[in-house]
């Protein structure tokens, strides 16, 4: 089990491309690049290159209790979205699925978005044209949390790439 957490290095990903964050691994989409993890918060952080500049994929794990029920984040997420006349997204596509024997729920919602897990005092500005596709996976570890955003364009041009990620997902223990 790789219990690397955040640090200047980034996670190391096996001769079969798979990239282990703990308690689950995945397979790293062979354009994407691994970089080393921004905060403790994060398990991984991968960039994906597109017309519209990079996405980013941060892996997020908070323990076996998780951060809130599935809903809770789901909102959060989409919370982060507006309209373009500045109203709240109200109907994200939402979907459960399995992969691989674990529980999947994926997410996607696009618009004005604002990262509200900004550093305190570092209030983040709405960035136009923004996509989100996000996936809370349930394992033996506790939840996993999969947040790919970035310009529409990019999301939306990675989204086969996203979801063969997803679906790639195996426990390891």
């Amino acid at each position: 089990m790789n219990t690397q957490g955040a640090g200047s290095v980034a996670p190391e990903v096996d001769s079969k491309g798979m990239l282990d964050v703990g308690s689950v691994a995945f397979k790293v989409p062979d354009a994407w690049q691994v970089q080393p993890p921004k905060s403790s918060m994060r398990r991984a952080q991968l960039a994906a290159n597109g017309k519209e500049g990079p996405a980013e994929l941060i892996v997020f794990y908070f323990g076996p209790q998780g951060a809130g029920s599935a809903q809770d984040n789901i909102d959060r997420w989409v919370g982060q979205f507006k309209n373009a006349d500045g109203s709240p997204v109200t109907e994200p596509s939402i979907t459960k699925g399995e992969a691989n024997g674990l529980q999947v729920t994926r997410v996607e919602a696009a618009g004005q978005y604002s990262n509200t897990m900004a550093q305190p005092g570092q209030g983040a500005p709405a960035v136009s044209n923004q996509r989100l596709i996000a996936a809370i996976v349930e394992s033996k570890g506790g939840p996993y949390y999969f947040k790919f955003v970035g310009p529409e364009a990019t999301v939306t041009e990675q989204r086969q790439a996203i979801d063969a990620l997803l679906a790639s997902i195996v426990a390891s223990e």
